[in-house]
């Protein structure tokens, strides 16, 4: 990242972060302070998912954080912070400092007909604890990591909503995120920005619809920007134990339009779960059309909950990439004692260029036991196990083992 660029994002968070705390520090109440330790011990084989395999890398560290949370019946101020101070000892050699700093600031004012949100970060985070399909939950987007190195996100978005419990409504969003790598080749340093502006019409008490107008940029460091501009119509039906939907979108991009249309369902359970599920189709810029389609599935356990999410869509991907993803996500809790808890998780994802069919797959089981100590002290351990595979690389594998003992202090001047 350019050193200007690096100050005019540093600029922008600090003004978003400034500017509220003018109107909101007048306010009195609900003011909390956090402040957490955590030490932890880790073993990992082949921390980056190379095939070959590389040695196994052990670290001890202890992360502090920080937060301040203010509530009003006006709105609402939070920021936190968090670092992890490690010494690393693996096959690069020994490493010690203050890794992975976390910073965090969200402010929300709400007014009788409207709402504001302004959101800004910057986090680090290592590309061996990243390494995998991640696909983002709101626009779908995947980005596929792999390797060794550093990666820096700072951005922010601001959210406008106006129109609550009225007929009609109007929510307009602007945002970006700018993403640099350290010592991680192979990948490239890169800014997304985001606008978009939905409308709402209730037609009836029970039935409303929405159009929605959304604009992305995607520039990487060397290369030629892409725009993508996407209309989207929805319509919803409340029913006394869910909703049913529809969905037709088009979508602009540099390589094509891509078009899709989907139904869905939502139902309260009588067992206290809740079950949602979507299904359509999708055509791509390639031309090709494909299923899509989604299922969220929870389920209280006696003493527990149960979960299961699956998701196939087609979005952006890195480069900006035409991408056909699929994802599966299970998760189970169960407390086996009043004090201790077991949580069992499994994570896979399939990432396919849709120009290239290029495909990645990863997968992750982890399981991690769970007991509260007096004084509010907690101990956790836990086991990973993570899988990747690409196009005409041999499967690799990683091995986690972690134990950590953590505590929050609370503090309400």
């Amino acid at each position: 990242m350019t050193g200007r660029r690096q100050r005019r994002l540093m600029a922008g968070i600090a003004l978003a972060a400034l500017l509220p705390l003018a109107g909101i520090a007048q306010e009195t109440g609900g003011l909390r302070l956090t402040f957490g330790i955590a030490f932890r011990a880790e073993t990992t084989s082949n921390v980056a998912l190379e095939s070959p395999a590389e040695g196994r890398t052990s670290q001890i560290g202890t992360r502090l954080s920080f937060g301040l949370f203010d509530e009003t019946r006006a709105g609402s101020l939070s920021f936190q912070a968090s670092g992890f101070l490690r010494a690393l000892d693996g096959p690069g050699g020994t490493e010690t400092g203050f890794e992975t700093p976390d910073l965090r600031f969200a402010w929300n004012r709400s007014g009788a007909r409207s709402t504001l949100g302004v959101t800004a970060f910057l986090r680090e985070a290592d590309l061996d604890t990243l390494s995998g399909v991640l696909i983002d939950s709101e626009t779908g987007d995947v980005t596929n990591l792999s390797g060794e190195g550093t990666q820096r996100q700072t951005g922010g978005d601001i959210v406008y909503t106006f129109g609550a419990g009225e007929p009609w409504g109007l929510t307009l969003s602007a945002g970006l995120t700018d993403t640099t790598y350290q010592d991680a080749p192979g990948e490239v340093d890169n800014l997304r920005t985001r606008a978009g502006a939905t409308l709402r019409f209730a037609l009836n008490p029970a039935t409303e619809a929405t159009f929605g107008l959304r604009h992305s940029t995607y520039k990487e460091d060397g290369a030629v920007r892409s725009d993508t501009l996407r209309a989207e119509l929805g319509l919803t039906r409340s029913f006394p134990l869910g909703n049913i939907s529809a969905t037709l979108f088009a979508e602009d991009t540099e390589d094509g339009t891509r078009t899709g249309l989907s139904f869905g369902r939502s139902v309260d359970l009588a067992s206290g779960g809740r079950l949602s599920y979507s299904l359509g189709a999708t055509r791509g810029a390639s031309g090709n059309t494909n299923l899509t389609g989604a299922l969220d599935w929870t389920r209280p356990l006696p003493r527990g909950s149960l979960s299961l999410s699956l998701r196939r869509s087609i979005a952006s991907g890195d480069g900006d990439e035409e991408t056909l993803a699929t994802s599966l996500n299970l998760g189970l809790t169960q407390n086996l004692t009043p004090q201790t808890a077991l949580s069992i998780g499994l994570n896979a994802a399939e990432a396919e260029e849709t120009a290239t069919g290029d495909t990645t797959r990863t997968a992750t089981l982890n399981a991690t036991l769970t007991h509260e100590l007096p004084r509010d002290w907690t101990l956790e351990g836990g086991y990973t196990h993570r899988i990747r595979e690409e196009e005409a690389t041999p499967r690799a594998t990683s091995d986690t083992v972690y134990l950590e003992l953590r505590r929050t202090f609370d503090w309400r001047p």
